[in-house]
């Protein structure tokens, strides 16, 4: 999941993410590729809600 730049209403200023570093290739066990998915779906999660929590202010 990418997420672009987002303002911080508490310090009223654009926070941009950090670069992501590149990171050495290996191959996952299909319990690993699951994990991922997961947490994955967990981060989106989160992010919605706070996005929610935020526009209803």
């Amino acid at each position: 999941m990418i997420i672009g730049k987002w303002y911080d209403p508490i310090s009223q200023r654009w926070i941009m993410p950090r670069e992501a570093r590149p990171v050495a290739v290996y191959s996952q066990s299909s319990a690993e590729k699951g994990l991922d998915i997961r947490k994955t779906g967990e981060v989106q999660r989160i992010w919605d809600l706070l996005v929610d929590c935020c526009a209803d202010g």
